[in-house]
């Protein structure tokens, strides 16, 4: 197999570092790093973190259910909440790796905070997670998949390769060298749900990198009754954004795009 290969770039090598950093200040709970959520932080108007620094000020602590947590910190909408106005919740992250060195690193000092290393899917049990096979950098890991196509059309698009290449990394010529499928553990909802439910989650919020709707599906949305739920559309086909609005819709929700995400909240009578 032949390979191009390009050195690492050092603004990759230096942000990674810092991200480190700030990474270790979370999960210590630096009391610097809180206070600068607490007393200076100013979210973008109109975004997502805007509206979650109000809904959170407004209703801390917040409960939640997130699926596909991945570190739990970078590009994550509701870590800085979390420690902030100390939300209580549940988080799935189904990669071994990522769970043990990060998620769980990140909150040990949380005891509200339970995470658990398992995919939801809709029964207990294996299932294959498709993961790009030649990083095990937070870009990648957040880019795992248990639809493949997902995986191939960033491939196709050329995304990948500019991902890659920042990290400095040998860029494989087949299609196939690209990705490797995991057999991850999962948990059903009714499982889940038995465990943690109590009395519902405020707040429901998703990143399954093509899986979202039918993660939505699988979830009682009356049962567990989220004032707000949050997730990714810009994977779906145009009929799976019709298919899952409208399902979000007949369950009393309205929603709106920001940014790559969709914000759903619940009308209140």
């Amino acid at each position: 197999m032949i390979y191009i290969c390009k050195p690492m770039k050092l603004p990759f090598h230096f942000a990674k570092n810092y991200k480190r950093f700030l990474f270790n200040l979370s999960a210590s709970e630096n009391p610097l790093y809180l206070s600068f959520y607490r007393y200076f932080y100013k979210p973008k108007p109109g975004s997502l973190s805007a509206f979650l620094d109000e809904y959170s000020k407004k209703h801390a602590p917040v409960t939640f259910l997130q699926i596909g947590a991945n570190d739990g910190f970078i590009h994550d909408p509701i870590h800085k909440f979390i420690k902030r106005d100390h939300w209580k919740g549940v988080m799935l992250e189904p990669q071994p790796d990522v769970y043990k060195e990060y998620l769980i690193r990140l909150h040990q000092k949380r005891p509200e905070i339970t995470a658990i290393n398992a995919a939801l899917d809709i029964k207990n049990g294996t299932k294959t997670l498709y993961k790009i096979a030649i990083s095990t950098e937070r870009w990648a890991t957040g880019l795992s998949s248990f639809n493949k196509a997902v995986l191939i059309q960033k491939i196709q698009d050329g995304s990948l390769q500019k991902k890659a290449l920042k990290e400095g990394l040998k860029i494989p010529e087949r299609e196939e060298d690209w990705i490797i499928g995991e057999e991850i553990d999962t948990i059903s909802p009714d499982a889940l749900l038995e465990k943690f439910d109590k009395g519902g989650f405020q707040l429901l919020i998703i990143d399954t990198e093509g899986f979202d709707f039918e993660i939505i599906k699988m979830l009682d949305l009356n049962r567990i009754d989220p004032e707000v739920i949050v997730y990714e559309e810009a994977n779906f086909d145009e009929k799976t954004v019709k298919e899952c609005q409208a399902h979000i819709a007949r369950h009393g929700y309205a929603y709106r795009i920001i940014g790559k995400d969709v914000l759903a909240t619940k009308i209140k009578d």
